[in-house]
């Protein structure tokens, strides 16, 4: 029997949410998905219904500022008025929204995965903690497009002419041993669908839980949104919400 979660809500005020997204909902319907299915913006609008009205970038998202992937968990945004929904879009384009993330890699593959160029940055274990700066373009990738991989600069041209031809980075910090497992801290300005997973795979540290790039089988995702830093869309003040990892 499937059961629907309680809403964990971390901040509020007059103009956003931002709320603690269980592993395995989904941030926001599709299109074409039927009224009655569960997520997380349809378990915020039982209790804050003015959020649908925001119509945001797509009508059926309301307010929601940033999508997790449904096996995911961790802080989503979501604004309760059109004048805050439009500032926090400002202030995304102006790379100062910023998002934290925590993971957890237990192995490494055993060959280059497939149609992933070679890793042209450092290892971030190897540099023992400093700062590692992962970037690429991207391209969809495989059955309905359901992956991505990374594209560079001077990877072949028809796979740039079916890049984003936007340059989407992550900067990443090994932060030590867990039970036989490596962990890290990844934060990001601006995202692209799987950023993190493609990029923490394409460094050869593929994220527990995530079959799709090759991570140790295992039930749940290693993948946690952790916190937001932004300025507020009204008040300009800084913002940072941060919860346990």
């Amino acid at each position: 029997m499937n059961t629907v979660p309680s809403l964990a809500l971390v901040y509020e005020d007059p103009f956003l949410l931002i709320v603690d997204k269980p592993e395995l909902l989904p941030t926001v319907p599709l299109k074409d998905d039927p009224l009655d299915k569960p997520t997380l913006l349809g378990l915020v609008a039982s209790s804050y219904p003015e959020v649908l009205s925001v119509e945001g970038k797509n009508a059926w998202e309301g307010g929601v500022l940033h999508r997790l992937d449904t096996p995911t968990s961790g802080l989503v945004v979501i604004a309760r008025t059109k004048e805050a929904y439009t500032a926090l879009q400002a202030i995304g384009k102006a790379e100062l929204f910023v998002k934290e993330y925590r993971c957890r890699s237990s192995q490494r593959p055993e060959a280059q995965l497939p149609a992933f160029p070679p890793f042209p940055y450092e290892d971030p274990v190897s540099c023992g903690g400093r700062e590692v700066t992962i970037g690429s373009l991207f391209r969809h990738y495989g059955d309905n497009r359901r992956q991505v991989r990374p594209v560079l600069a001077d990877s072949p041209k028809h796979l740039l002419d079916k890049s984003t031809g936007t340059w989407y980075m992550t900067k990443v910090w090994y932060t030590g041993e867990e039970e036989g497992a490596s962990t890290f801290t990844c934060r990001l300005t601006s995202g692209f669908r799987h950023q993190v997973r493609v990029h923490m795979a394409w460094s050869g540290h593929p994220i527990d839980g995530d079959a799709v790039y090759h991570g140790k089988v295992q039930q749940h995702l290693a993948l946690r949104a952790v916190a937001v830093e932004f300025p507020h869309p009204i008040t300009s003040q800084t913002m940072e919400i941060r919860i346990d990892s």
